[in-house]
Order: C-alpha cells, then structure tokens, then sequence
C-alpha cells in the first residue's frame, strides 16, 4: 500500500483543494482495522474479566472513538459539508471477521456480556460506529456530489492493502 500511497499522495494538488485526502483515507483504511482489532479483544475477553481487563478494554474504546470523532470532523472538510447520510453502519459482517485460529476445532471463544461493562445503552460502541468512507456513497451520489475522484483513490489504496494482506500470506 506504500507505493500506492506515495504515487497517489504526488498526485495531491493542494491549489485544486485536494490535498490530504490520501492520508485522510488512509487513516479511515487504519481505524477499520482498529475496529476490527477491537472486536477480536473483545471476544478473546474472558467472563470473568478482572476489573483492570475491562478497564484496559473500556480505555481502548474510548481512544478509538475519540479517533473516529476527529476522522469524521476530517471527512466534513474533506467533503465541504455535504450530508450524505451514508457510512453511518458498520457494514462488515461479523461471521467472516473470524481471527487466525479461531476456526480450528476445540478452540472456544468466551464472550463478555455488554451488560457486565456499565456501558451506556444508547451509546454506540466504538468497535460499531460507522465511518464514512467515499465508498459508502452509491456510485451515482457521489458523481453528483463530486465524490468519484476520492472513490478511485480509495479503491486503489485498498487494492494495495489487499495486496499486502495477500503478501503476508
């Protein structure tokens, strides 16, 4: 993804009102894994968390959330203030987001209760908030809110961080 980034990042032109909008991106691409990282600690939570195990996992939420909040003040710059009403749920599907091992047999994952956390009911966790990317927005809305420039940015930095996933592998 590092090429990709570069190459796009030297395409910015700050004159047009473009500039930053990759490292914007990217930052989107980051806090879905943090999300995703999350959730994993999440599950990998025993029942009987001790207090200092929950306290550690209630301070991750919150910097993630905190994070979130500052990455969609970005994307109102970014898009001039436009309300899409898109990108508002979170829309990977949890039964595919399984963790390295979690699939072989006799491994058994222990889930907390939300309710053994005192979190608030109408509050939406940090791990479930949704984040606005351009490619939230359908195709046809964002060509007419001007969107499709960042789209094909962000289809390209995610062909590249499918290609470093696959690299891993």
């Amino acid at each position: 993804m590092a090429e990709i980034r570069l190459s796009l990042t030297e395409l910015e032109n700050p004159e047009t009102g473009r500039s930053g909008t990759v490292s914007w991106i990217v930052e989107g691409i980051n806090l879905e894994d943090a999300q995703d990282g999350l959730r994993l600690d999440i599950r990998r939570l025993p029942h009987d968390a001790t207090a200092t195990q929950r306290t550690a996992l209630q301070e991750k939420r919150q910097k993630l959330a905190a994070r979130i909040a500052k990455f969609h003040e970005n994307a109102d710059a970014m898009t001039g203030g436009l309300e899409l009403d898109a990108g508002t749920v979170h829309i990977d599907d949890p039964r595919f987001c399984r963790a390295e091992g979690e699939l072989d047999e006799g491994f058994e994952v222990q889930h907390a209760d939300d309710d053994d956390f005192g979190w608030v009911d109408d509050e939406i966790p940090a791990e479930d908030m949704g984040l606005w990317m351009p490619s939230s927005v359908p195709s046809d809305r964002a060509a007419f809110f001007g969107l499709a420039a960042l789209r094909a940015e962000e289809l390209e930095l995610r062909k590249g961080q499918a290609n470093d996933c696959l690299e891993k592998l």
